[in-house]
């Protein structure tokens, strides 16, 4: 017990060290992500604790928004309560690095192989951290997957069942989590229905799984329907951020190709590396037969998706994961096929593991240290992870006292997140005319004149107060000028912005 917890405990500070060297507070996640509208979340359920809503008023389309990962979120929630969002979000984010850690070693010695290398391979994992530096949280029970996995392959009946209890609470960190989860304890536990001990336990668990199962299912019902489901940017086009697999599929030179990828501060994309590593493919081999192999080539044939490319580049050839997934349940649902390598990652802490354990000691440990630092220095996203500002700006907190609605100018555009506004809303708890999902705003005549082209003020105004109620206006530095020329000169102006109260205003209305 002693050696998971150091070992979760070094994992945390090789991926959380950003926090302890950033000059201001900071959240740990990548600022092109999704961190801010997940942040929100989070914040605005915290708010309303003990009471859990199905939805909010505070942006647009919000009004049912079940949330897909409600036991992570919940946590956060209490955290926030607690220690404050910025805390909160970053106990849950290396939380889950520890419990990937735990899970990997537990996985690792029930299939005797190393624990430590088991661990390191699943916490240091690129895909695993490349969902957390995201912002995408309903990814932080990989280690519960691991752990569930673990427990049934256990020696009893009660311990099996506890691996069927873990695997169905998986669903309620997050149900593409708990799904990929589900397929691996197929491929694993299959083999074991032929012998008669095993075959009541396992068929056990599964029940019990399923049942925890329905009620998190239940509350996603629009989305397991299909309801604003897309596969976004269409695989035909060349991606200069194949490292990272922003998209739909897994590039096939991602699989094996080292080094950091060409992140620059201004790129908003979703980060899903899959790179292997070579250390932990050596060890894997050296691991010999074992039917995690078959995870870890399923994992890699679904997360190479329904169009194969090559270093960015589209081969123009159909890749079997896509036909793959798609035959399987609620498999078409699936955006992101690099997410299946969640599972293959499982397998390849496992057969890292099974390797590293006919090493003797000193081989063992000198193994570990050429693994972590393969996945610390050559991994596309590198450690430790990169760092946000935690801080909401100044201006925010300055707005004039009421309930109407706020607009930032501009709500989102080059250095500016579409989502950041969220997050920004935690200063003040209006309403924001904005939709987390989708850019932009309804305010197309008001955005024109911003931009200098010929506009009816008349018209602008109508549209803030048909569409919007929008009672103050908060213009970014560098664009104070352009609201001024609508409004005149701001009430208030600082280093971080200005603000206009339109109520002051009512004879332009």
């Amino acid at each position: 017990m002693r050696g998971l917890i150091l070992g979760a405990l070094a994992a945390v500070v090789l991926v959380g060290g950003s926090l302890w060297t950033a000059e201001e507070p900071s959240l740990l996640a990548w600022p092109g992500g999704e961190v801010f509208g997940h942040a929100w979340v989070q914040w605005w359920h915290g708010v309303a604790l003990p009471g859990w809503p199905a939805g909010t008023d505070l942006a647009r389309g919000t009004d049912a928004w079940p949330v897909i990962d409600p036991l992570t979120t919940a946590l956060a929630a209490l955290l926030g309560r607690l220690v404050g969002w910025a805390w909160a979000w970053n106990l849950v984010v290396l939380g889950g690095v520890a419990l990937a850690f735990v899970g990997g070693a537990t996985l690792a010695r029930r299939w005797d192989g190393d624990p430590w290398v088991g661990g390191a391979v699943l916490a240091l994992g690129p895909i695993f951290l490349g969902s957390m530096a995201s912002g995408l949280t309903e990814d932080a029970g990989l280690g519960l997957i691991a752990l569930a996995l673990a427990l049934l392959r256990g020696p009893t009946p009660r311990r099996v069942l506890a691996g069927g209890a873990l695997l169905g609470l998986a669903a309620w960190c997050g149900l593409v989590l708990a799904w990929f989860g589900a397929l691996a304890a197929v491929v694993i536990c299959l083999p074991d229905l032929r012998e008669p001990a095993r075959r009541g336990p396992i068929i056990g668990a599964a029940a019990l799984a399923l049942l925890l199962v329905l009620p998190a299912g239940l509350m996603q019902g629009d989305r397991l329907g299909g309801d604003g489901h897309s596969h976004g940017t269409p695989p035909e086009l060349v991606e200069p951020l194949w490292q990272v697999n922003p998209w739909r599929q897994a590039d096939l030179a991602s699989f094996v190709v080292p080094g950091p990828a060409p992140l620059l501060d201004g790129d908003l994309v979703r980060l899903h590396p899959v790179y292997l590593g070579w250390f932990p493919l050596l060890l894997a081999l050296r691991g010999g037969r074992s039917r995690w192999w078959a995870l870890l080539g399923l994992g890699i044939l679904a997360a190479s998706g329904a169009r194969l490319t090559l270093a960015g580049q589209p081969l123009g050839l159909p890749g079997p994961g896509g036909w793959l997934l798609d035959l399987l349940p609620f498999g078409d649902l699936v955006n992101h096929h690099a997410r299946a390598m969640l599972v293959g990652q499982l397998a390849l802490a496992v057969l890292a593991a099974r390797g590293a354990a006919r090493l003797g000691r000193t081989a063992r440990l000198t193994v570990l240290g050429l693994v972590v630092m393969e996945l610390a220095i050559l991994s596309p996203l590198g450690l430790p992870l990169p760092t946000t500002p935690a801080a909401v700006p100044q201006v925010f907190h300055e707005l004039p006292p009421g309930e109407g609605g706020v607009l930032t100018v501009p709500i989102a555009g080059p250095g500016v997140h579409f989502q950041r506004p969220l997050y920004e809303q935690r200063a003040h708890g209006r309403p924001i005319p904005v939709d987390p999902n989708r850019p932009g705003t309804p305010f197309r005549a008001f955005e024109a004149g911003l931009r200098g082209e010929p506009v009816d003020p008349e018209e602008a105004r109508f549209e803030l107060r048909k569409y919007g109620g929008i009672e103050v206006i908060v213009a970014r530095p560098g664009h104070v000028l352009a609201v001024q020329a609508l409004f005149g000169p701001p009430q208030r102006e600082t280093e971080t912005g200005a603000v206009w109260d339109l109520r002051e205003r009512a004879e332009q209305f």
